[in-house]
């Protein structure tokens, strides 16, 4: 599924490229996970927005292909990244990847992955600046190829997000492991 904010030049805001996302989650039938309303960092609208930004889905490989991007197109903190895998659907998604798909299977990932990652890595290293991921509220509101031109981000194309051996996991396990 394609959608709007995997395109370059969407004019979506970035407040509608989420909500695209979300809608997306639905369909997919995944939850949409929120922080809490008296968080003062909001770690999943940080995500979210990562997600619309940088273009990527939620297939296995797309969130693989999202750390990179947070770890070299962003200003991401050490302090928010462990807060992020303390979360407890985090830790659950750990868990179900690794009773399903086994221990091995992280650097397997990225190595299957690595056309892309490579891409990534060759892509931040064009932009003109960091991504906040500690998002300020006003960029909510502006447009997405804007805020692309500003911080010279360009997303992967379809083609180049394709892994050479796509991974079958069952999101619906994660629940049954609690």
């Amino acid at each position: 599924m394609h959608l709007e904010y995997q395109n370059q030049n969407s004019t979506q805001t970035l407040r509608e490229a989420i909500e695209e996302y979300h809608q997306y989650l639905i369909q997919i039938g995944r939850q949409i996970l929120a922080d809490s309303p008296e968080d003062t960092d909001p770690v999943w609208l940080y995500h979210d927005a990562t997600h619309a930004i940088f273009g990527q889905d939620t297939t296995i490989e797309g969130e693989a292909t999202l750390d990179f991007w947070v770890i070299f197109g962003t200003n991401f903190s050490w302090r928010l990244l462990k807060k992020y895998q303390q979360l407890p659907e985090i830790k659950e998604l750990s868990r179900a990847v690794v009773s399903e798909l086994g221990i091995t299977f992280v650097p397997k990932l990225y190595w299957r992955n690595k056309r892309a990652l490579w891409t990534v890595m060759r892509n931040t290293r064009r932009m003109n600046k960091k991504w906040p991921f500690e998002l300020p509220i006003a960029l909510l509101d502006k447009k997405l190829d804007d805020l692309r031109a500003e911080y010279g981000i360009t997303i992967l194309t379809s083609e180049q997000k394709t892994p050479s051996l796509p991974t079958k996991f069952d999101y619906s396990i994660v629940s049954k492991i609690t």
